[in-house]
């Protein structure tokens, strides 16, 4: 008896295929080859973010994009971390020349917690080259 593949599987697998691979990674994660091509046209991280990742400065997916910090409600942002040590908010991130920077990670509320420690806060870790 020969089996039959249930056509909505068949479907999803044909769906899944016809994804690019740039949609399929995660994004909170700008890696060094991603920072590399934005540099051509982005001076610091806040422009690579800004670029990239417009969604990391948006609050809860509420706001409109691009938002820039002063947008954000009350209460509610985005801290910046470098090498375990909180640098403020979010234009902490134009005083970082691009070239300098090999890996941002964006943090929603919860993983900042569970990472940073409380905090009400999201996060975006910056490692920079050494």
């Amino acid at each position: 008896m020969a089996r039959v593949v249930p056509r909505f599987l068949t479907v999803v697998a044909a769906l899944a295929v016809a994804v690019p691979l740039h949609a399929q990674r995660k994004t909170n994660l700008l890696t060094v080859d991603e920072i590399q091509k934005a540099k051509l046209t982005a001076s610091n991280a806040y422009e690579v973010v800004e670029m990239l990742r417009p969604r990391w400065f948006a609050s809860h997916g509420l706001a409109k994009l691009p938002m820039t910090p002063s947008d954000q409600p009350q209460g509610v942002g985005v801290k910046i971390w470098i090498n375990n040590h909180n640098a403020g908010g979010v234009d902490y991130l134009r005083t970082i020349p691009a070239e300098q920077v090999e890996e941002m990670r964006f943090y929603n509320q919860n993983e900042a917690a569970s990472r940073f420690g409380p905090t009400d806060d999201a996060a975006i870790e910056v490692t920079l080259r050494r």
